[in-house]
């Protein structure tokens, strides 16, 4: 009787968890707009409500472009990894023809994007905070149309 139950409800289980590759997919359609910047920290110094207000994020499809109001920013592509704990991002860009890669890693909750990174390191932040001597804290705001 014990298995007739048991197992009908571990194989629904299994067939009800999320994989991994959609997760990640459902996160990247979820990505897509425009976002305003709600703060910015960078290694431990949050800058100023001024400092942010101008800067806008543009995603579609795997493209991630930063603009400040004045001049366009720089231009990314990302790749998203929902099976980790927390999720991960690897972003990439040109500077001056030399590939530059990123390791971070974000949570999407409702309208609200919240990423952390560490910048020219073969190194992942853990957990959603900067200190003295790296990373970059930043929280976006899908922009309501």
């Amino acid at each position: 009787m014990y298995t007739r139950v048991v197992f009908p409800l571990v194989a629904l289980c299994l067939i009800a968890a999320d994989d991994p590759d959609k997760t990640a997919t459902k996160d990247e359609d979820r990505f897509q707009g425009e976002w305003t910047m709600v703060s910015l920290e960078v290694q431990g110094k949050k800058l100023a409500d001024a400092e942010i207000k101008e800067y806008r994020l543009t995603i579609k499809g795997d493209q991630w472009s930063v603009t400040n109001g004045v001049a366009n920013g720089t231009d990314f592509k990302f790749k998203l990894d929902a099976s980790k704990s927390p999720k991960s991002i690897d972003m990439s860009t040109k500077i001056d023809g030399e590939e530059r890669a990123s390791k971070g890693i974000y949570k999407l909750e409702d309208d609200t994007l919240t990423m952390c990174r560490i910048v020219a390191q073969n190194k992942r932040p853990t957990e959603f905070k900067t200190t003295d001597r790296e990373g970059i804290l930043v929280v976006w705001k899908r922009v309501k149309k």
